[in-house]
């Protein structure tokens, strides 16, 4: 379980990163094209936010019961 728990915390700092790049360009530049990139950017964050709360509701008892052949 301890890889399932790493897989969240580094996809959780993805995001955050992500998230830090799209408010970047939302503020920092300015002209055609930066609402648009951001918004592309928006709908990637979306897919790894979804990814996440699928993980997050993952019962690792029954996962652990499942790969110890117990299920």
């Amino acid at each position: 379980m301890a890889t399932l728990n790493s897989c969240k915390r580094e996809l959780r700092s993805i995001i955050r990163e992500l998230n830090s790049i799209e408010q970047g360009i939302r503020s920092s530049f300015s002209g055609i094209g930066q609402d648009r990139c951001a918004d592309c950017l928006d709908v990637v964050i979306g897919k790894y936010q979804y990814v996440l709360n699928r993980l997050e509701q993952v019962d690792t008892n029954r996962l652990a019961d499942f790969i110890n052949g117990e299920e």
